[in-house]
């Protein structure tokens, strides 16, 4: 990864020195200034503009050409760049990280100066030239961020030990059987007939018709709709409805510096993502993809090297996949239709495949839908996860926070599935 950066690098700082080189001023501007390594002397002079006031914020962290070209300066990216260990992602001041955040809050995209990071900077409309340095800027951070927060000694290497230690998954008891959650079959199922929905028991008689909830009792309603509807061929799909009594809490602890690093790694991204949009660079662009090319460790799409499966994200996503959209106490009726479900091929290949044996006369089954014990006795159910038993809640509550976006490789965005990935890549 550190080789693929120092090769990023050094491409990049040429495009950028090279375009303030190429002004023709006096000797006192600032672009000669940059151009003499004055970095503090420009940055901190509001008569510059902001592309070179940034370019002296970079080249004050070490982003700069004649900082590279120093003996052993390739060496220890660590020690080049005066990457010094962050006491959270968010510490925005520590080392050198304190001067690419000044150039963000001057440069940076709406989603950097939207952030805390910069108290009291508005949105302005950019330059083309200051997009450039943005981009520079966000990739910059992203190594900060992640050498900062999870190389542990400072040695310009993230190990794998270094990346457990950080994720800190509690893995204990969960596999991809299932294990670690307390799923299982309720024995009724939703009937789904073209816009109407209906809660039947295991043999379609008798049904009720949707209102406000999934966890009625069929036997309240009548032995004939349901099946009339199956005669005349009226019923789309078929959705077993599954009992979820408990679930492993697989975040295992304090979650403040992973919420918080998820954070960090979603805002940088999305900002490298709205400044190649701004410049119209697409996904293909050969430029876009040698500057990200760095990144491909991180933006990795929760999939291991050469597509194979990442063993840490198999685990997770037994928990992950059932926290992923449940309907809470401000969903509507309405909305409630297309919450708690998960794929039904997801469920039996990925969580528990004794799952497959549920067949209703070979009706189409495309999901399941998930309902959530109330107490610890398992005796009553709700739609709303927010008002599950406590340890269930938390388990639902905790994984959520973690980020529920889908893990897409190279899109420039990053996700704490993509991060638990990292070393398999």
């Amino acid at each position: 990864m550190k080789t693929i950066f120092r090769l990023l690098l050094l491409f990049f700082l040429q495009f950028t020195m090279a375009s303030c080189g190429d002004k023709k001023e006096t000797a006192q501007s600032c672009s000669i200034q940059l151009d003499e390594q004055k970095y503090s002397t420009v940055a901190e002079n509001e008569n510059c503009t902001n592309y070179e006031r940034a370019s002296g914020y970079l080249g004050q962290a070490g982003v700069s050409f004649a900082n590279f070209l120093k003996s052993g300066a390739t060496d220890n990216l660590t020690k080049t760049l005066g990457i010094s260990k962050l006491s959270s992602p968010n510490d925005y001041t520590t080392g050198n990280r304190g001067y690419v955040t000044k150039a963000q809050c001057l440069i940076g995209a709406n989603t950097i100066v939207d952030s805390n990071r910069c108290p009291g900077v508005d949105n302005r409309s950019r330059s083309n030239d200051e997009l450039e340095i943005s981009m520079f800027a966000n990739i910059v951070d992203l190594m900060y961020l992640s050498y900062g927060v999870i190389d542990n000694d400072s040695n310009d290497t993230i190990s794998a030990k270094e990346i457990i230690s950080f994720t800190s998954l509690d893995t204990i008891g969960v596999n991809s059987s299932g294990g670690g959650t307390g799923l299982s079959s309720y024995n009724r199922f939703e009937v789904v007939a073209g816009s109407m929905s209906y809660i039947a028991d295991s043999d379609l008689s008798p049904c009720v018709a949707y209102t406000d909830n999934y966890v009625v009792n069929p036997e309240d309603g009548d032995a004939d709709t349901c099946l009339r509807l199956l005669v005349e061929g009226k019923i789309t799909e078929l959705r077993p409805i599954f009992k979820l009594d408990s679930i492993h809490d697989i975040t295992g602890g304090d979650l403040t510096d992973r919420i918080n690093m998820v954070n960090e790694l979603s805002t940088i991204s999305n900002s490298l993502v709205e400044d190649f949009t701004t410049l119209e660079i697409g996904s293909e662009n050969s430029v876009r993809k040698q500057l990200t090319a760095g990144l491909s460790k991180l933006d990795n799409g929760a999939i291991a090297k050469d597509n194979e499966t990442c063993e840490k994200v198999g685990i997770f996503d037994v928990i992950f996949l059932l926290s992923l959209k449940p309907g809470d106490n401000s969903t509507t009726p309405t909305e409630l239709k297309d919450r708690n479900l998960l794929s039904y091929e997801t469920l039996t290949t990925s969580i528990d495949n004794s799952s497959s044996a549920i067949t209703v006369s070979e009706l189409p089954m495309t999901n399941i839908r998930l309902v959530y014990a109330k107490d610890s006795t398992a005796t009553t159910y709700t739609d709303s996860y927010e008002e599950a038993e406590s340890s269930l809640y938390t388990a639902i509550k905790n994984t959520r926070s973690l980020g529920t976006d889908a893990s897409v490789k190279g899109d420039g965005k990053i996700s704490f599935r993509e991060l638990i990935c990292w070393d398999e890549n």
